[in-house]
C-alpha cells in the first residue's frame, strides 16, 4: 500500500512550511513542491493557504489530513495483524510503565518475556499519567500501565489488573499506633479526622494518588500539615519509620516492620492497576504476553521486595 504522498502531506501540515518538511524527509524542497502541486491538481483544489513564511491548511486540506492520518493508522494496525499472523515478532514494543514499581516489574519478568520473543525488542517508558496518554495518542507507545483512580478518557481501553488500598502509615512513637503484627486484611479502619493535628509526607501534586488523597483529606474536614511532598513512596514510608510523620502509601510499597502501624481508611481510599492502550491500537501476541506476565506479576507480589 503505497501512501508515502499522504505522508509528505502531513509532514508539511506539521510543520506549515515547505522547507521545513523538505528538510525532515530528506527531499529537496522542489521535488516537495512538485509533489503537492500533482495531488492539488488531482484533487481539484489547494490543500494549503500559502504565505512567504506559513503555510496554513484549507477545509479541504483539512479533510485530506484527517482521512490521510486514518488510512496511515489503518496500514500500521494491518501490517502488525499481518507480521502477528506470519510470527515476525522483529520489531520494537514500547510500553509506558509507572515509576518504581514499574521497571521493578519489566526487570524481574524481562529474562522470561526474552526467551518468548527473542527477536523483539521490550522498550520500557517511566513517565506519569498524563504524559502517557500524550504518547499513547502519537502512537508513541503500544500500551501502558496505569495507577488511577477514574477512566477520564473515552477514546482508550482499560483492561483492570487489581484495585490497590492505601494505607495509613504511623509511626509506632504515635498514640494511636498498635504494636501486635497483623495481616493486611486484619489491618484497622480509623478515620483521617484522629489526624487532624498531625504533620503529613504526601505524594506530589502531580501524582495521581494525590487526587484520591486531597478528596479523602477534604471529606475528612483539613487540610493535612505537610512536612515533606515527594514522588518516592520508599521515602515517605521511611520518614513515618523515623517517626517524622504520618503517610499514606499504597500497598505495595506498605512493608511490614515493627517501626510503623498501619491502618485502612475505607472503600475510596484506593486506586486501580490497569492496562491502557487506543482502541485503533492492534496489540500482537508479544504484547499481550507482556501483559499477561506483568498481571502475574503484579498479583503476586503486592509488596514492594
Amino acid at each position: 500500500m503505497e501512501t508515502k504522498l499522504m505522508e509528505y502531506i502531513l509532514s508539511i501540515a506539521k510543520h506549515r512550511s515547505i522547507s521545513r518538511a523538505a528538510e525532515e524527509l530528506y527531499l529537496t524542497q522542489s521535488a516537495l513542491n512538485q509533489q503537492l502541486l500533482k495531488l492539488e491538481r488531482e484533487l481539484g483544489a489547494p490543500l494549503f493557504i500559502r504565505t512567504r513564511n506559513h503555510w496554513e491548511l484549507t477545509d479541504i486540506g483539512e479533510l485530506y489530513i484527517e482521512n490521510a492520518k486514518e488510512i496511515l493508522q489503518i496500514k500500521r494496525q494491518t501490517y502488525k495483524q499481518i507480521e502477528d499472523m506470519a510470527k515476525r515478532w522483529n520489531q520494537t514494543i514500547t510500553m509506558g510503565l509507572t515509576p518504581e514499581r514499574g521497571i521493578q516489574m519489566f526487570t524481574a519478568i524481562y529474562p522470561k518475556i526474552h526467551a518468548m520473543y527473542p527477536e523483539t525488542i521490550f522498550q520500557p517508558v517511566e513517565e506519569s499519567v498524563e504524559a502517557q496518554i500524550k504518547l499513547l495518542d502519537t502512537n508513541q507507545l503500544d500500551f501502558c500501565f496505569q495507577t488511577i483512580y477514574e477512566r477520564k478518557y473515552k477514546h482508550l481501553i482499560y483492561d483492570t489488573i487489581l484495585y490497590e488500598p492505601f494505607y495509613l502509615c504511623v509511626p509506632n512513637s504515635h498514640r494511636l499506633a498498635y504494636h501486635e503484627h497483623l495481616a493486611p486484611e486484619q489491618y484497622p479502619e480509623i478515620s483521617l479526622r484522629e489526624f487532624k493535628d498531625d504533620l503529613f509526607t504526601l505524594v506530589r501534586k502531580s501524582s495521581t494518588m494525590r487526587d484520591v488523597l486531597d478528596k479523602l483529606f477534604e471529606q475528612a474536614g483539613f487540610k493535612p500539615k505537610l512536612l515533606f511532598e515527594s514522588i518516592s513512596m520508599r521515602t515517605m514510608q521511611q520518614l513515618a519509620k523515623s517517626g517524622e510523620c504520618c503517610s499514606i502509601i499504597p500497598r505495595f510499597y506498605a512493608i511490614e516492620t515493627d517501626d510503623v502501624s498501619y491502618f485502612t481508611l475505607g472503600p475510596n481510599a484506593r486506586w486501580e492497576l490497569a492496562t491502557v492502550h487506543a482502541q485503533n491500537h492492534y496489540l500482537n501476541s508479544a504484547a499481550r504476553d507482556f501483559i499477561r506476565l506483568a498481571s502475574d506479576y503484579w498479583k503476586t507480589h503486592l509488596y514492594i521486595e
